[in-house]
């Protein structure tokens, strides 16, 4: 009884640990969604094409997100160092790491990155 009860109870928790696991992975993506709606869409738009409210009025134009060739050459490290420095007339946000990965990873996943 003793082996059957462990046996049991480890494999409770291993769906536990794959459970929290999945569940946190989705917090991550409403996250960055989240942060993606807040930040982002004015100017990149809902959709990730560049094309938001504020877009007409901004140039350089902001970057189109289903493009392709934008995921090519260190998107994540262009779109980090962007995030903190600012480009153009995009301002430096304050987000911290956890925030800036939950960002890429929305992007990432929403507007094309395979």
């Amino acid at each position: 009884m003793g082996k059957l009860f462990g046996s049991v109870l480890i494999g409770m928790l291993a769906t536990l640990v794959l459970w929290s696991v999945g569940w946190a992975q989705g917090n991550e993506y409403d996250r960055g969604k989240s942060l993606y709606e807040q930040k982002c869409q004015i100017c990149h738009g809902a959709n990730g094409r560049g094309d938001g409210p504020a877009a007409a009025a901004l140039s350089p134009a902001p970057a189109n997100f289903t493009d392709p060739q934008f995921w090519q050459n260190s998107a994540d490290k262009k779109i980090e160092d962007t995030i903190r420095k600012g480009k153009g007339a995009m301002p430096a946000f304050g987000l911290n790491e956890g925030e800036v990965k939950a960002l890429i990873d929305y992007m990432g996943h929403a507007f094309g990155k395979k």
